[in-house]
């Protein structure tokens, strides 16, 4: 490979591209009038066989980006006093589908077994108001920010006690392990694989697909030389499980420093546990020595993390370098979707350098680099 993209590390802004919108800035559409407020009640009513009267609508403080709309919606009768709304965005958007079925599978499938928000309503087709929706219980609790500044440079999680952050870490840990231990195919969840009969390749070909969708003929040197490397070595996968598909500290809810709920899971799919943990080695990564900024004390390093899971799961993690080589090129092309979003929604000029040179493409160069041995 050539050499790696980008400025000196010295010279790098600490944060090169925002995953949020201020919530300030943000106004949704999606329950606007009485009208919408009115078939939302009706249709929530039935789903959930009693009554429902709609409260207020807000946003949350973090937007999470464009890949789903996220509403709070207080009941003003219901069975409970709270709901979350996401929707397929209005507009252009990280992904080509937005499979709410998906999710819901998922979540239903986890149901008691693993920390997730209640699923309580699907509308895969827009019927209701116009976009597929999903909604789930809310679960109160702490989040750490993605948002500027991240978990890792301020807040509540930055603030604890380095045994309350390894806390923190290890109930992550110890919540992800419960993940893929179900038994996915009895819970109905074979649907989630990319690819029954090899799920790792077709984690793969999804993204490839995403990838070749969202640039068009606009491909990224790094990003392709990534996929070459990747297909070029593809290891024989252990027994597949049930996968998050985003892995990281920002998609956690917690009570404490104890997890209460796993969000985002429109990436999950069925595959080995190395995906999910090399993913989240990497997330936490890109919020640290990616961007210029200290690892949290607490948090342990990547041997000892991988080692904490390892004895959760009761087995070891193999072909680790190869997991970490594809979460970064996974990385790289959501980066590239999230950018060019970005532009389509006139947050960012067109062919804005970051297209260029970013935090994930310097990543996946530098990873490709060590394993051609340069």
């Amino acid at each position: 490979m050539g050499t790696p993209l980008g400025a000196p590390a010295s010279s790098r802004p600490r944060h090169e591209a925002s995953d949020h919108e201020p919530a300030g800035s943000r106004r949704s559409q999606l329950l606007d009038g009485a009208a919408a407020r009115d078939r939302f009640a009706a249709w929530l009513s039935r789903s959930l066989g009693q009554p429902v009267a709609l409260g207020a609508v807000a946003l949350p403080a973090s937007s999470g980006g464009w890949s789903n709309e996220t509403l709070l919606v207080d009941l003003a009768e219901g069975p409970m006093p709270r709901v979350v709304v996401r929707a397929k965005p209005d507009g252009p958007a990280m992904f080509r589908d937005y499979d709410v079925g998906r999710e819901h599978l998922v979540l239903s499938g986890l149901a008691g077994r693993a920390p997730v928000p209640p699923a309580l309503a699907v509308d895969p087709d827009g019927a209701v108001l116009g976009r597929p929706l999903l909604v789930t219980g809310f679960v109160a609790g702490r989040v750490p920010s993605d948002d500027r500044p991240s978990f890792a440079e301020a807040g509540w999680l930055f603030e604890a006690a380095p045994a309350d952050q390894r806390r923190f870490i290890d109930s992550l840990l110890q919540a992800l392990g419960k993940v893929h231990a179900v038994d996915w195919r009895r819970l109905g969840l074979a649907p989630l694989a990319r690819d029954r009969d090899q799920p790792l390749h077709g984690e793969i070909a999804w993204h490839r697909a995403l990838h070749d969708w969202g640039a068009g003929a606009e491909r990224h040197p790094v990003i392709e030389r990534g996929f070459a490397a990747v297909l070029g070595a593809v290891p024989a996968a252990p027994a597949p499980c049930l996968l998050w598909g985003d892995a990281r500290p920002a998609n956690v809810i917690a009570h404490g420093f104890e997890v209460a709920a796993l969000l985002d899971w429109e990436l999950a799919g069925i595959g080995p546990a190395e995906l999910d943990i090399a993913w989240l080695l990497e997330m936490n990564r890109m919020r640290t020595t990616g961007s210029g900024v200290a690892k949290l004390p607490g948090f342990p390093g990547d041997d000892a993390l991988v080692a904490a899971y390892e004895g959760v799961a009761d087995r070891s993690l193999d072909d680790l370098g190869w997991y970490r080589l594809f979460a970064a090129l996974k990385m790289a092309v959501l980066m590239e979707r999230h950018l060019r979003v970005a532009i389509a929604r006139g947050r960012l000029a067109a062919g804005h350098r970051l297209l260029r040179d970013n935090v994930a493409l310097r990543r996946l160069n530098e990873l490709g680099e060590t394993r051609a041995g340069r």
